[in-house]
């Protein structure tokens, strides 16, 4: 167990310093201001990225750089609170328009110009002990003070809560309670303020937004990790629990945490600082913060269809991003995904593993020399790399498809696409009317995909730039 104060150490040298850390930069609680960005990460990004936009700016406003700097945090805060949070808000934002000049927010990976080197410009920020507080005037309505808070570009994401086992508490009771207490007593206060007003909902997005703009809120004491996503589902039956005074808080807290979820790992078994890593690459890497942008959050619209084109009911939208046992198996497709890439010169490289996993776990050489043949006996492992996922009914197969399928698409190896095409073969029309609609929905332009509904269809989009083709097998019936 590790006292909270060591704790406390061992996160940031893992997140800052540590040279197999995540490479954040290590920052000040003094230098975030209480709209929730770090303004010298903001002006350094937006200097070094967009130099000649950012002079006109300033030329535009009297040589005052200060001044510009803190019309863009506004600009930027505006946009950013009516977004459903901030991956939303930055993939749709990459770039924004400020004063008629384009100035850059962030990179993405992967151009086919460039690679990576864009990417590495962008400015992954931690700091301890933030303090957040919503005020009007000089009424304080609440403070919270996460633990560990994380930003990109001068731009927050979201933050994390520490609990030490050595005071005897821990992730699942206080570090959960403590992230929906504080939410649930910001709802109160918000309940208070706006009383039955508020149709905008702005004040609510401002008042709000350090829960119900980030990309996700994690509570670990090392041990365990639990992430809850998109709180905010739970502010309108608060808020009216609140007006009505019918709800009973300890009730309420105790449904909110059962969406609070662990995060799980690959080897129960390891040790807790092993365990802990693991889960921090895959909530904060700045791979997986890419991906939490560009794939992992999309808002689900009502559709219907409109002749041959589905069309949205109406332009508001629900968040849809994963559960921590979505997003674990995606990331472990494409980690074997990865593994096949690396090794796939290497013929004997998963029967090797396979005998070394074995020996490991105690079997005899002989069992192990059994085992080891009949796997040589298939195909699969001389010729083809094959997956099989398995998932029960209601685990959301339909969306773990479609976050594989965007991530398949994008996927680079040595500098070349490693798919031309992504082929989603079902064999319903209902999965296929589920998969047609959530690629409609997701992060992806939509000349990228399209369903094929017969040979003619099929063959234009083999031969064509779509790279996703949704194929429903029933439609045809010439197959054998």
């Amino acid at each position: 167990m590790i006292e909270k104060n060591i704790q406390s150490n061992y996160v940031m040298d893992f997140l800052c310093r540590r040279q197999d850390g995540l490479g954040y930069r290590e920052v000040k609680c003094t230098t975030v201001n209480n709209d929730l960005f770090i303004p010298s990460d903001l002006l350094e990004f937006v200097k070094e990225n967009s130099p000649r936009q950012w002079k006109n700016l300033v030329k535009k406003n009297n040589g005052d750089e200060q001044l510009v700097l803190s019309m863009l945090m506004n600009e930027i805060k505006d946009s950013l609170e009516k977004a459903t949070n901030v991956a939303v808000f930055l993939n749709r934002n990459r770039s924004i328009t400020f004063q008629g000049e384009s100035i850059q927010l962030i990179y993405v990976s992967g151009s086919e110009l460039r690679g990576d080197e864009d990417f590495k410009k962008n400015i992954f920020s931690a700091s301890e002990e933030v303090s957040y507080t919503f005020k009007i005037d000089d009424h304080k309505y609440f403070t919270i003070r996460p633990d560990v808070s994380f930003f990109v570009n001068g731009i927050f994401l979201g933050y994390l809560e520490l609990k030490s086992p050595f005071n005897g508490q821990s992730a699942a009771k206080e570090g959960r309670g403590k992230v929906v207490t504080d939410y649930m007593e910001a709802v109160q206060q918000y309940a208070l303020l706006a009383g039955q007003n508020d149709e905008s909902q702005s004040l609510r997005r401002d008042m709000l937004r350090i829960f119900e703009n980030s990309l996700h809120l994690v509570a670990s004491d090392i041990n365990e990790t639990y992430v809850i996503r998109n709180i905010g589902m739970f502010c309108d039956e608060l808020r009216k629990g609140f007006n009505e005074k019918s709800i009973v808080m300890t009730e309420k807290k105790a449904e909110m945490e059962k969406v609070f979820k662990i995060y799980p790992v690959r080897d129960p078994e390891a040790g807790e600082k092993e365990r802990f890593e693991e889960v921090m690459r895959a909530l904060y890497s700045k791979q997986m913060i890419e991906k939490e942008i560009l794939y992992y959050n999309f808002l689900q619209y009502e559709v219907e269809k409109r002749g041959k084109k589905k069309e949205r009911k109406s332009n508001r939208g629900r968040l849809i991003s994963p559960r921590p046992k979505q997003k674990y198996g995606c990331d472990k497709i494409i980690d074997r995904v990865q593994e096949f890439l690396e090794h796939e010169k290497e013929p004997d490289y998963f029967l090797n593993k396979l005998r070394a996993d074995l020996i490991a776990q105690g079997a005899s050489p002989e069992k192990t020399e059994e085992i080891v043949a009949k796997r040589a006996a298939y195909c699969n492992n001389k010729y083809v790399y094959s997956l099989l996922l398995q998932y029960a009914a209601g685990f959301g197969k339909s969306n773990i498809i479609g976050w594989t399928a965007l991530q398949l698409k994008d996927l680079r190896y040595n500098g070349e696409w490693v798919y031309d095409k992504i082929l989603l073969v079902v064999d319903r029309l209902q999965l296929r009317d589920q998969l047609d609609t959530m690629m409609t929905n997701m992060n992806i332009d939509k000349a990228m995909f399209v369903e094929a509904t017969n040979s003619d269809t099929f063959i234009k989009a083999l031969s064509d730039k779509r790279r996703i083709i949704v194929v429903n097998i029933q439609k045809f019936i010439d197959m054998q």
